[in-house]
C-alpha cells in the first residue's frame, strides 16, 4: 500500500487492504473504513455502538479486489476492475445525519452480461471479551457506589464499554431493524435475494445482473433510527452524496499554496477539527478529542484549546457553542479537571461533569481560547452569556445550580491559578501528580509548561478586562503576569543549559529539553537572546540532527534526553521513545513550526511535516495523536493534531508564508 498527496488535498492509496483504515466524523458520528469497504467501528457521541459491517463483491463468482482508494473530508471511494467490470464504492456522511451511506456504481463495460453479487455480513454486536464484558459489568454499577468510586479515582469510567442493540428484527425487503439502548437500522434500495440470521448478525446477498454496457446503482446504508428514517435517507442519497462533495471542495478551497504535501496536511486537519464537533441532548454540545476519547463523552480543556485553533478563522460558532460547554465544568472557586463530561450522562447525577479532577494547565487554557475567540470574532458579547454551575457530586441534576456569567467564569478560573502561587513568589506550586498534559508523568513542584501557560494567561485576561475597562483588574492581571514571569526566570531558567527546564522541586530538577516549554517562546514571555538561545536547543528533538536515539530520522520528539527519574513516570510513559517519554506529539510540532515561521528559520517546514509524511508512509490516512518507530501509534483522527494546519493558515494568512 502506498499514498499520494494530490493537487486537491486529497489522498490517493494504491493497494488498499483490510489494514488500511480511513476515519470520518460528523456532528452526530464517529465511522472507521477499512480498504475494503468494511465498517468497522460506528459510534454516537452519545456513547452507542452502532454495529459494523463487511462487504464482500463477487464478479461472475470470482471476489473483487479494489485496487485503488480516494480519501477527503467526510468520503472514502474505492475503485477496482474485473473482467471489463469497473465498480467503485463511495462511503460518505452528511454533517447532521447518524447514517453512513455507501453507494455502488458497477459499470459492464462489454458486449457480454455479468453478475455482481454483493454480499454483506452486518454484524451489531459490540466485540468484546470475557475481561471486558466483567469490567463492563462492574463498571455500571460503580458510579452507585461513590466510596468505591473515589477509592478507584476517575479511571473507572474508561471501563465502561459502548452499549450494542440486542434484539434484531427482519423487515420486509430486506430492512433489518435492532433495538437496544437506541434503535439502529440497515437498509438498501435493492432487495435481498437471501437473508440468514444468526443472533446478531445477518448475512445478506443481493444479485445484480449487469447486462452489456450498462452501469447500475445500488445504495445501503446503516444508523440510528428506525425504517422510516433510512428510507427517507436512501431517496435523498444524491442530495447527500453532493453535500459531501461540496464540504470535499471548500476543504480543498481554504488554503492557498501549490505544494500538495501542505494542502493535504491542512485538509486533513481542518477537516479531523470539524469532525470533532459533537452535539448532546439538552443543547450541550463541543469539541471531542477523537474517536478513542468518545466514551464516555467528554470535552478536555487542552485538546479543545489546540483544536480550536485551525476552527477560529473558519468555524468560530462552533468555538462559541465549545467554550458555553466547556465553562460548564469550571468549579466554583474555579478549579478545572481535565475534561468534562456529557451532562446527559446518567453517572454525572452522583459524580459532577469532571473527568480527572485539578488539571493545573486547563484553567488557564480556558482563558486563553476565551481570549483567542474574542480576539477572532470581537463577539464581546459572550462574556455575558450566563453558565451553570457545576453540579456538585451527590445531588440530582435539577438541584441547587445557580449561574454566572462567561467572564466571571474565566476570572474564577484565573484566580484559583493565583490561589497556587500560595508564597507569593509567582511561582504557582503543582503537586507531584500527573495533572496538566503530561498525564503519566507526577512532575512537581515549579513546572515550566504550567507556569508559562499561567502567565499567558494572566496576560490575557489583563487584555479582556483593559477592553471591558475594568482597570483594576487589568493592573492586578498585569502585575501577576509579570511576577509569573520573574519567578519562571528565577527558578526555571538553566543559564549553563540556554533553556527553561523542564520542572524542578526541592532536591530534583529534571533539566532536560521539554517541548512544552515552548509555551514560553508562543505567548512572546521571553526576550530575543532567550528565544534564540531555546530555539538552538530544541534542535535536539528533531531526530534527523539527533544520532544520540536508535530510530534515524522519523520525527520530532517531545523530550530529550529521556526522563531520568523512573520514579515520576508510569504507564505508557515508564517506557522509552513513548508517550510523554519521547514521542512525537503532531500539536506540539504545531507549536515549534509556528515559532520557526515567525522567527524565519527554515527548519520549520520539517518541524511541522515530517511527522504527516511519516504517517502517510506507515498508511495513516488521518492526524495521528503521537507515535514513534518503538511502540503502537496513538489515535487517528486526533482532534488536537490539527493545529499544523492552523499554523499554514495563520502564516499564509500574515503573508509570511513561504
Amino acid at each position: 500500500m502506498r499514498t499520494f498527496p494530490q493537487p486537491d488535498g486529497s489522498l490517493r492509496i494504491e493497494q488498499p487492504n483490510e489494514q488500511t483504515i480511513y476515519d470520518m466524523g460528523n456532528r452526530r458520528l464517529f465511522v472507521t473504513f477499512n480498504g475494503q469497504g468494511d465498517v468497522v467501528r460506528m459510534l454516537l457521541p452519545e456513547g452507542h455502538h452502532l454495529g459494523t459491517w463487511r462487504l464482500q463483491l463477487l464478479i461472475d463468482g470470482a471476489s473483487l479486489k479494489f485496487e485503488q482508494a480516494l480519501a477527503m473530508g467526510r468520503l472514502w471511494q474505492l475503485r477496482g476492475e474485473q473482467a471489463g467490470v469497473s465498480v467503485e464504492i463511495t462511503a460518505f456522511l452528511e454533517e447532521n445525519s447518524a447514517i453512513v451511506l455507501e453507494q455502488c456504481i458497477a459499470s459492464n463495460r462489454t458486449r457480454q452480461p455479468h453478475r455482481l453479487i454483493v454480499r454483506i455480513d452486518l454484524d451489531f454486536a459490540l466485540p468484546a471479551t470475557l475481561p471486558q464484558r466483567i469490567q463492563a459489568t462492574l463498571a455500571r454499577h460503580i458510579p452507585c457506589l461513590p466510596g468505591l468510586r473515589y477509592r478507584l479515582g476517575q479511571g473507572w469510567a474508561k471501563l465502561l464499554l459502548p452499549s450494542s442493540p440486542d434484539q434484531v428484527k427482519v423487515h420486509p425487503r430486506g430492512w433489518i431493524e435492532a433495538r437496544g439502548g437506541i434503535t439502529v437500522c440497515w437498509g438498501a434500495t435493492h432487495v435481498p435475494q437471501q437473508v440468514i440470521r444468526q443472533g446478531r448478525r445477518v448475512f445478506l446477498q443481493y444479485p445484480i445482473d449487469l447486462p452489456p454496457e450498462r452501469q447500475i446503482e445500488m445504495t445501503w446504508g446503516l444508523g440510528a433510527g428506525g425504517p422510516e428514517a433510512h428510507a427517507a435517507a436512501l431517496a435523498r442519497r444524491a442530495e447527500a452524496l453532493a453535500e459531501a462533495q461540496t464540504y470535499a471542495q471548500w476543504l480543498s478551497t481554504r488554503l492557498e499554496t501549490g505544494d500538495r504535501w501542505l494542502r493535504s496536511m491542512f485538509v486533513a486537519g481542518l477537516n479531523t477539527a470539524i469532525a470533532m464537533f459533537k452535539e448532546f441532548p439538552g443543547g450541550f454540545a463541543g469539541l471531542l478529542a477523537g474517536p478513542d476519547y468518545a466514551y464516555p463523552p467528554r470535552l478536555y480543556f487542552r485538546d479543545s484549546y489546540w483544536t480550536a485553533q485551525v476552527l477560529l478563522p473558519f468555524r468560530p460558532d462552533l468555538v462559541r457553542r465549545h467554550l458555553l460547554s466547556l465553562a460548564r465544568g469550571v468549579h466554583p472557586n474555579g478549579q478545572c479537571p481535565s475534561g468534562v463530561f456529557a451532562p446527559h450522562l446518567s453517572l454525572v447525577r452522583l459524580g459532577g461533569l469532571d473527568w480527572l479532577p485539578d488539571h493545573y494547565d486547563a484553567p488557564a487554557l480556558f482563558v486563553l481560547l476565551l481570549a483567542d475567540y474574542l480576539q477572532a470574532t470581537g463577539d464581546w458579547e459572550i462574556l455575558e452569556e450566563h453558565i451553570p454551575m457545576p453540579i456538585s457530586p451527590g445531588k440530582p441534576a435539577d438541584g441547587d445550580i445557580h449561574s454566572r456569567t462567561l467572564w466571571h467564569t474565566a476570572q474564577a478560573a484565573l484566580h484559583y491559578l493565583i490561589s497556587r502561587d500560595q508564597d507569593g513568589d509567582g511561582l504557582i506550586e503543582k503537586p507531584h501528580a500527573a495533572n496538566d498534559w503530561a498525564d503519566n508523568v507526577r512532575r512537581s513542584m515549579w513546572v515550566t509548561y504550567d507556569q508559562a501557560l499561567y502567565a499567558a494567561a494572566l496576560q490575557a485576561a489583563s487584555r479582556i478586562a483593559a477592553q471591558r475597562k475594568e482597570d483594576d483588574w487589568a493592573a492586578l492581571y498585569q502585575t501577576k503576569a509579570a511576577a509569573a514571569i520573574r519567578g519562571m526566570n528565577t527558578q526555571l531558567w538553566d543559564p549553563d543549559k540556554g533553556y527553561y527546564v523542564d520542572y524542578k522541586r526541592e532536591g530534583f530538577v529534571e533539566d532536560h529539553f521539554a517541548i512544552d516549554t515552548l509555551v514560553s517562546v508562543l505567548y512572546h514571555l521571553t526576550d530575543p537572546a532567550q528565544t534564540r538561545s531555546i530555539l538552538a536547543a530544541a534542535r535536539q528533538l528533531q531526530t534527523r540532527y539527533n544520532n544520540q536515539q536508535p530510530y534515524g530520522d522519523w520525527g520530532v520528539m517531545n523530550v530529550f534526553p529521556l526522563y531520568r527519574n523512573k520514579r515520576d513516570l508510569f504507564g505508557k510513559s515508564a517506557l522509552p521513545y513513548c508517550y510523554h517519554n519521547g514521542a512525537d506529539w503532531p500539536y506540539w510540532d504545531g507549536v515549534y513550526g509556528l515559532i520557526l515561521l515567525r522567527e524565519g528559520d527554515p527548519d520549520w517546514r520539517y518541524v511541522l511535516t515530517r511527522w504527516w509524511e511519516y504517517g502517510l508512509e506507515q498508511g495513516w490516512l488521518t492526524p495521528v495523536e503521537y507515535y514513534s518507530p518503538a511502540h503502537p501509534r496513538g489515535g487517528m483522527l486526533q482532534g488536537w493534531s490539527s493545529m499544523p494546519a492552523a499554523v499554514l493558515f495563520k502564516m499564509n494568512a500574515n503573508h509570511r508564508f513561504p
